[in-house]
């Protein structure tokens, strides 16, 4: 994480800073990147650098960070025009990010740049995103926003109660298709196929429904 000096920056400074990184993790795989280069691009010193950030994953932290607030808001005003659809919700979400990437070439490049290493793409990835902390809904969990806002009436009691495991598949899904479209942006219309296709596996099951048996019931 970066440190709390960092966060203390004005933001013009923590947008420089933003700016010099992206620019050399869109220059070169993640593995390459140069420290002394970021720091040449952002005009600070060396020492400057390392009160600020650990090392390079700490800035990619930093730079996830926006992103996820950019999430967080994107998803509180869906929640609100959709009336608390929470499946519409993410799939709007994955055309929010494609369509960024879409405006921003730069930004396809830099996502495989980044998630071709290991680390960071675990920071958004399976095992460590969604973060059992972003999911808990106790009293002033970081997602109870989020909780408060979606619709549960039509889900059944026992998933009403407890909705953490449908969000963590959901957004399972979303982050596979993601990380697809990052690595192989021709695909598009394939990729978001198969996203959508499982998006309606939660929404509706996956069993076929059947008449009963003769004599059941």
């Amino acid at each position: 994480m970066p440190t709390e000096r960092f966060y203390r920056l004005p933001e013009g400074k923590k947008q420089v800073i933003r700016e010099a990184a992206i620019k050399e993790f869109v220059r070169v795989p993640f593995d390459r990147a140069s420290i002394n280069q970021i720091i040449r691009n952002a005009d600070i010193s060396r020492g400057s650098f390392y009160t600020y950030f650990v090392d390079k994953h700490d800035v990619v932290e930093f730079l996830l960070e926006d992103q996820f607030q950019q999430m967080q808001k994107f998803c509180e005003e869906e929640l609100r025009e959709n009336h608390g659809d929470y499946f519409a919700m993410v799939e709007h979400l994955f055309d929010f990010f494609v369509e960024t990437l879409q405006k921003n070439p730069d930004m396809v490049q830099l996502a495989r740049n980044l998630f071709a290493d290991r680390e960071n793409n675990e920071l958004v990835g399976m095992k460590a995103w969604p973060k059992l902390a972003c999911l808990e809904m106790q009293e002033g969990g970081p997602s109870q926003w989020m909780d408060q806002k979606i619709d549960k009436s039509c889900y059944r009691t026992e998933i009403a109660k407890d909705f953490s495991p449908l969000m963590i598949l959901a957004m399972s899904s979303l982050t596979i298709a993601l990380k697809q479209f990052y690595e192989y942006p021709e695909y598009l219309d394939s990729i978001r196929k198969r996203f959508l296709k499982s998006l309606d596996i939660l929404r509706r099951g996956s069993y076929a429904e059947r008449e009963p048996d003769i004599g059941e019931g």
